[in-house]
C-alpha cells in the first residue's frame, strides 16, 4: 500500500468512525471542496459549517463507502478517484441512498498526505450511454 493509499483509508476511518477532528484533520484548510450536497464551492472551515448543519444528533446512521478507487502519485501529488454510496438515515424520515462518483487531489506536506481538493457528483448527472455515431 502507499502512502498516499494509507492517508486515504486514515481520512475513510476517521470518517467510518465519527472521528471528525480526525477527519477534518486530513483535509487541508484551503481545500476546494464541491459536494453532492452544496451548489458552490467550499474550503474544509465551510465543508465543517455545512456538516455541522446537518448535526451528527439527526441521524441514526450514516456511512460513506468509496469503492472501485485509483490511485495516482507523482511526486509531491496525487490523486485519488472512483465511485463511492453515501447510505445515510435520518432519525425523523425515511433512508438516503446516493451513488456518486468522486475525485481528490492531495498533496504531501510536512504533516504528510493532505486532501486538497475533493469533488463528488450524483451518478445520475454522468452520461451512461455513447452517444450516438
Amino acid at each position: 500500500m502507499s502512502g498516499l493509499e494509507d492517508a486515504f483509508a486514515r481520512l475513510t476511518a476517521a470518517l467510518e468512525a465519527g472521528d471528525l477532528d480526525g477527519f477534518y484533520g486530513m483535509i487541508a484548510p484551503d481545500a476546494v471542496i464541491m459536494d453532492e450536497d452544496l451548489p458552490f464551492r467550499v474550503d474544509r472551515a465551510g465543508f465543517q459549517d455545512h456538516i455541522a448543519f446537518h448535526g451528527p444528533g439527526n441521524w441514526e446512521g450514516f456511512a460513506w463507502k468509496p469503492q472501485q478507487m485509483r490511485f495516482a502519485e507523482r511526486g509531491a501529488v496525487g490523486t485519488v478517484t472512483g465511485f463511492a454510496m453515501f447510505r445515510g438515515k435520518p432519525k425523523d424520515a425515511g433512508f438516503r441512498l446516493r451513488p456518486m462518483m468522486f475525485s481528490q487531489g492531495w498533496a504531501r506536506t510536512a504533516e504528510g498526505w493532505r486532501m486538497t481538493t475533493w469533488h463528488q457528483s450524483p451518478v445520475v448527472g454522468h452520461v451512461s450511454t455513447p452517444s450516438p455515431g
